[in-house]
């Protein structure tokens, strides 16, 4: 069989990084010594601060104690969004969401809780500060935005948005799931007042660990109330950051992975794990352009932003039997579908029934790339 080559990274990134798999095996090698909860040592407690440490200087974040860790993202933007309490307000989103965005504000509009406006992207699949000034209200209450699209990679102009409703006081709600780790995000420059995140994609942890920026002076109501490791003579949840947040036993060994990825990423470089991952995607979209039958979106000749994944479809092959053959005659695994985020795939054409998407890593190898696309190649053969 042949040897596995994985290019699903925008779902979960494979492989890790030698200091993660490392950190992570000794962590379980060692008893559970939690300072706080013990009352004595350091333990994982000090790795918990070095890792909101290390996650506030990758994000510019002023305190670290602003850092508070999730579960991953879906559990930040819930604790954002419902946190924010917006019961009767107007809530602005786009077409560009992931389900862990609109399924929420769409049942909360359905419960009638909230009003919500979905603008569109453009031609480019970018949502431009005009479409959201345009829906703006007097009880608009937030702007939720990603970064980065997880269909197209196409990334907003945050910094112009987050300017525009800072002067609004408007708070700014960002999901950064694709784009954290791979391009420079800045809350401060960037006037982002909320920043979910998670840690298993290009940040290199593992599963079920992520985290959220929250702006001094910004209250959220917790999603949950129990046990901190600390102040255990107080009846009520300590408003002290960030256990404010974190009712529950931690997950350490998560946060051990997170603190190691973050640690990579700073001694590699974040632009040049970018232009690495950039570099390929930029080969397959080439390689593809020589096929009328195949659509790579945004499909326009015109677009010359270097994303960091591809979506495509061919003509006269369904999606799924593009994924299926790649994995069972050349063992390649890639995404096929809506890839959770279904309103972006009218807005670009490739509704009902989605994409294929690839998603290099920085561990993708150049023979992996070229296996892929020979693989293509046999597979497009079958529509002549």
């Amino acid at each position: 069989m042949k040897e596995l080559i994985y290019l699903n990274n925008a779902a979960t990134s494979f492989p890790k990084p030698p200091n993660v798999l490392q950190a992570v095996n000794a962590s379980l090698m060692v008893p559970p010594i939690h300072a706080l909860r013990n009352g004595f040592g350091s333990g994982s407690n000090s790795l918990s601060k070095e890792c909101r440490t290390i996650l506030a200087q990758l994000f510019n974040v002023p305190h670290s104690e602003q850092i508070v860790f999730t579960s991953g993202a879906t559990e930040s933007l819930n604790l954002a969004i419902k946190g924010l309490e917006l019961e009767g307000k107007h809530i602005i989103t786009s077409n560009m969401e992931h389900n862990s965005v609109l399924r929420l504000l769409k049942t909360l509009e359905r419960n009638q809780t909230i009003n919500l406006s979905i603008v569109p992207s453009n031609s480019l699949g970018q949502i431009n500060w005009n479409a959201i000034k345009n829906e703006l209200r007097p009880t608009t209450a937030a702007v939720i935005l990603n970064h980065c699209s997880n269909v197209t990679g196409a990334l907003n102009d945050l910094k112009t948005i987050g300017t525009a409703l800072a002067k609004k006081n408007i708070p700014f709600i960002v999901d950064a799931s694709q784009s954290a780790g791979l391009y420079p995000i800045d809350v401060q420059e960037m006037q982002i007042d909320i920043l979910a995140f998670t840690g298993h994609k290009a940040l290199y942890g593992i599963a079920g660990i992520g985290g959220i920026y929250i702006k001094k002076g910004l209250h959220l109501k917790p999603l949950k109330i129990g046990g901190t490791g600390s102040k255990s003579d107080y009846l009520y949840q300590p408003s002290s950051l960030p256990i404010y947040y974190e009712a529950g036993t931690p997950n350490y060994l998560g946060i051990t992975s997170l603190y190691e990825g973050v640690k990579f990423i700073k001694t590699t470089g974040i632009e040049h794990i970018r232009q690495k991952i950039q570099h390929y995607v930029y080969q397959i979209r080439h390689f593809l352009a020589q096929y009328p039958n195949v659509i790579s979106y945004p499909n326009t000749a015109h677009y010359s932003f270097q994303s960091t994944l591809l979506s495509f479809s061919v003509q006269g092959l369904e999606v799924s039997d593009i994924g299926y053959l790649l994995e069972q005659n050349y063992n390649i695994v890639v995404r096929t579908g809506l890839h959770c985020a279904p309103l972006i795939h009218e807005s670009i054409g490739s509704a009902p029934y989605g994409t294929v998407r690839i998603s290099p890593s920085f561990f993708t190898t150049e023979a992996e790339i070229n296996s892929f696309l020979q693989a293509m190649k046999e597979i497009l053969t079958l529509t002549i």
